[in-house]
């Protein structure tokens, strides 16, 4: 992937609850802007995604930070039949922030990587894509890719009870002094998380 440089004060998680912050409406559009200047590399992911750039939620503590964009069209019919083959739900957007695998920071040798321009110093964003396949056993799972077409993480999707404004929406919380959690709620029906730690060399 080409490393793209765009000036981006970013946003959200990892020194955590009493700190996190979601970001106002139109400031989080800022951001989703900004990471969208190179629309080839944005829609240059493993499997094709369209996200919908205005209707990004964005978290902010400190350095650390995560952004995520919706697909276009999604829709809970398109997540409840998921089959064998991925359906794109949308990215996640992190600054320096990687997964959690195994136990494990996944490392940026398997993640798209992107340039970023903070405040005149060089800093990196990862852009992560996901999906949702079935399970083979009636439900879904939540697919977490990087640079690969295989996915990097493949994380159980649960059913929700619940409305939301946006189609997804955010939330962290502290795992330990080194990790945290990412958990994700989609059109208010299901609900993901995933394990993040502070992005290697």
């Amino acid at each position: 992937m080409k490393h793209i440089t765009v000036t981006l004060v970013f946003v959200a998680t990892i020194q955590f609850v009493s700190a996190q912050e979601e970001l106002p409406r139109q400031e989080a559009l800022k951001y989703a802007f900004l990471v969208s200047a190179d629309l080839k590399a944005l829609q240059d992911t493993p499997i094709a995604t369209d996200v919908d750039l205005k209707r990004p939620v964005a978290l902010r503590d400190g350095d650390y930070g995560a952004l995520v964009l919706p697909e276009a069209k999604l829709s809970a019919d398109a997540i409840a039949t998921a089959g064998d083959q991925a359906v794109p739900i949308g990215q996640l957007w992190l600054h320096r922030l990687t997964p959690i695998r195994n136990g494990e920071a996944v490392p940026a040798s398997e993640l798209r990587v992107v340039n970023l321009e903070i405040e005149g110093e060089s800093n990196r964003a990862v852009q992560l894509t996901l999906g949702v396949k079935g399970n083979g056993s009636g439900g879904q799972e939540l697919l977490v890719f990087g640079k690969s077409k295989s996915p990097l993480l493949k994380v159980a999707l649960k059913k929700t009870e619940g409305q939301s404004e946006v189609p997804i929406s955010m939330k962290a919380a502290r795992v330990n002094g080194e990790a945290g959690r990412i958990t994700l709620k989609i059109l208010g029906r299901y609900e993901a998380s995933l394990l993040v730690t502070e992005l290697g060399q």
